[in-house]
């Protein structure tokens, strides 16, 4: 019954709910600071580092960019 209750409770990202632009802004900023991350922080891509981030959140939320 244990592992039940855990699985109730856990969120997947599809039910996370964006309460407000400030929140989904955050998301998409902490998104593409990893994209860079990943990347070596290696200059001249941040437009396209927040354009991932964006498709990405947007994809994970189930909205269109």
């Amino acid at each position: 019954m244990a592992g039940s209750k855990k699985n109730l409770n856990k969120k997947s990202a599809r039910e996370i709910k964006l309460n407000s632009p400030e929140e989904l802004r955050k998301m998409i900023a902490e998104t593409a600071y990893c994209l860079a991350e990943q990347r070596g922080f290696e200059g001249g891509c941040q437009l396209h580092d927040w354009l991932e981030a964006e498709a990405r959140i947007h994809r994970i939320h189930g909205k269109a960019v």
